[in-house]
């Protein structure tokens, strides 16, 4: 095992720099940099990389200290990590919404722990609060390094003690891990985005590099490697998008690339004169702060102007103050820390001590008075409760058929079935006041899963449960013997993709040959024809139903958050916008109907969108829960009676009439 020797490298704070900008300026709305998040990825490499290095030194020298170690991953990490959190934490529990102050003192627990890639993890799913309001979402990937570090000393330990061949263990491990993290990233994308597992090949190639299981190269190709790993850096930054399978495959592309920088010692004329240069390597050596500071800023901002896409200069504003607060921890927090001189390991401990009961002090109190609700007036209680009216979810189980919820009149037989995604829960009031004279029905759905037999959206993560949901509800209706009308729900707009672009996951099906819109307005129409003869075949009228244009933010968060503070309340999106959409979504669905018997299109989305600006609320009152779900009132007050007017005038055209 050839080891390399640790020894001060400007070229890898060149580096961080590379990592870190990206991210920044990703994360504050660069669209033109759609891969900036892949600087965390090689952030992992570099962590890898130092580390093992520390450890495989020392170990080889006989020198290795569990209490040195950790010590030295205490001083770098923690102090700056502790006073962000206790002024985060502070912060917002004076600017955000009880539950987002709520939400930022449980995270600040968690990263506390070491254990806030669990919580988001836990946190992430279809009805996931928005990202954009976490201040502490960006502390996952400190959650994975200190788990690795937490993890990797002992294992390094027990194989050099058991004499096996380290660098062959480390090559192996990491490609096992790799192919771990390429099946979770396929199977179980929110694991493999926040947990170790799917992630540890990342700081394992570092080790690889670390442990000299690849050659030195020769002085012909020392200018090349690293020239071509930032190539490939650069490339991953503009060309991967996060619609992608992410890590996947497709991070290979910026880990190896910087693998390849770090392998070439720095000796390269690239190393040296760009990775090198004064302000690559100022940039690095705030690197740590400035992606501790930039997240917390970045949602600050948005709360305060209740608004997730920030104004080009309210971002820039933000990225300048991003580097001030970094410069300001890194002088003042992290040097100091790092100096055993100016700060013995007891006078750390106890000031880190502090700072941790601060944190967890604050973060306690918040949780205990539920991010103290009293900040908000009584017209913001009233729309921040439009997120709570969700109760149609508990009431209807989701993907359950045997527990699912009956409207209308027990006392008749089972005629209606409404089937449909998460849009379709919401309906259940006003559909109970539909069928109470008429009759009785049943609601089946599943996430992401409109009846549209055949079709898939890939990297959606539900196309397995999806087939199996659709295979055991076109079984339950052939059993339902009273059966006569199936309505269709579903957020149509949402299968279809972008409408005016090109989407890289649009709807498909097995006769598609292109990933285009007009193929997936083809893949579209043959799935959804295939129901209506599934149906037709069965003797059965159908109703699709048309959906809500929805509102494409959080409606009852955002409208809280402008009344918090003091600031314009947004309005719907222009119907110039959203007509073009549903006219082809009508046009399509349209068509569909008419080459089947008994099948109608219901549109509402007119009913949202009656003036020039779409509705959000009625009074003070939100239609919808978040930025395309009904809320319990929306569908049943607002949305309701002209509902039930039009499913009647449906059933009339299908022939249908109790």
């Amino acid at each position: 095992m050839t080891l390399t020797s640790l020894k001060y490298r400007p070229d890898i704070d060149g580096l961080r720099t590379l990592a870190v900008l990206p991210v920044i300026l990703f994360h504050a709305g660069a669209t033109w940099l759609p891969g900036g998040f892949v600087g965390v990825d090689i952030f992992f490499v570099i962590s890898g990389y130092l580390i093992s290095t520390i450890i495989l030194r020392d170990v080889q020298a006989g020198e290795f200290s569990f209490l040195r170690f950790y010590e030295r991953r205490l001083r770098r990490i923690i102090p700056a990590l502790l006073v962000m959190l206790l002024v985060t934490v502070a912060v917002f529990q004076v600017i955000a919404l009880p539950d987002q102050a709520q939400g930022a003192a449980e995270s600040g627990i968690a990263a506390i722990l070491s254990l806030s890639n669990f919580y988001f993890w836990r946190q992430s799913g279809y009805f996931a609060p928005t990202a954009e309001f976490m201040p502490l979402l960006h502390t996952w990937s400190l959650a994975v390094e200190e788990q690795f570090y937490l993890i990797f000393p002992v294992i390094l330990l027990a194989v050099w003690k058991l004499r096996l061949p380290v660098n062959w263990v480390i090559l192996i491990g990491t490609v096992l891990a790799f192919a771990t993290g390429l099946w979770l990233s396929i199977n179980k994308p929110s694991v493999a985005y926040y947990l170790l597992p799917a992630r540890a090949w990342e700081l394992a190639l570092g080790a690889v590099i670390a442990a000299g299981v690849v050659p030195q190269v020769g002085r012909g190709l020392r200018e090349v490697v690293p020239a071509l790993g930032v190539g490939m850096i650069l490339f991953a930054i503009f060309w991967i998008r996060s619609d992608m399978i992410f890590p996947g495959w497709v991070a290979i592309i910026p880990c190896l690339g910087a693998a390849m920088v770090i392998h070439s010692s720095g000796q390269s004329w690239v190393a040296r004169r760009i990775l090198s240069s004064r302000p690559m390597v100022f940039v690095g050596l705030l690197s740590y702060s400035l992606y501790l500071w930039h997240w917390p800023i970045l949602v600050a901002l948005r709360i305060r102007t209740a608004n997730a896409d920030l104004d080009l200069l309210v971002a820039a504003g933000a990225v300048l103050l991003t580097f001030v607060l970094a410069w300001l921890s890194w002088r003042y927090v992290e040097q100091p820390f790092r100096d055993r001189t100016a700060m013995p390991a007891k006078r750390m401990l106890s000031l880190l001590g502090g700072l941790a009961a601060a944190v967890a002090g604050l973060a306690f109190l918040s949780i205990t008075m539920a991010g103290f609700p009293s900040r908000l007036s009584e017209r913001g209680q009233t729309l921040i409760a439009g997120a709570l009216d969700t109760d149609h979810y508990s009431i209807c189980p989701e993907g359950s058929l045997d527990q699912a919820c009956h409207f209308g009149n027990d006392n008749e037989p089972l005629r209606i079935l409404v089937v449909g995604d998460s849009q379709t829960p919401p309906l259940y009031r006003a559909l109970d006041a539909f069928a109470a004279k008429t009759g009785r029905g049943v609601i089946y759905w599943h996430s992401a899963c409109p009846l549209l037999d055949g079709a898939w959206r890939e990297g959606d993560g539900y196309r397995t449960a999806c087939f199996a949901f659709r295979e055991r509800v076109f079984h339950q209706i052939e059993t339902l013997p009273d059966l006569e009308v199936v309505i269709l729900v579903g957020s149509w707009q949402g299968q279809l993709g972008n409408m005016d672009t090109e989407s890289r996951y649009p709807l498909m099906d097995r006769e598609s040959v292109a990933r285009t819109p007009q193929e997936a307005d083809r893949a579209f129409s043959r799935s959804l024809g295939r129901t209506l003869t599934r149906f037709g075949d069965l003797g059965l009228g159908t109703i699709i139903l048309g959906s809500s244009p929805g509102a494409g933010f959080d409606v009852p968060r955002i409208m809280a958050l402008a009344e918090l503070n003091g600031i314009a309340r947004p309005v719907g999106s222009n119907v110039a916008y959203v007509r073009p959409i549903q006219d082809r979504i009508d046009a399509l669905l349209t068509s569909v109907a008419g080459t089947h018997q008994n099948v109608v299109y219901v549109p509402i989305w007119d009913i949202f969108c009656p003036a020039a600006a779409c509705s959000l609320t009625f009074g003070d009152v939100p239609i919808y829960s978040d930025g395309g779900h009904l809320s319990g009132s929306g569908a049943t007050d607002f949305l309701g009676p002209v509902l039930q007017e039009r499913l009647h005038a449906g059933m009339e055209v299908i022939g249908v009439n109790w």
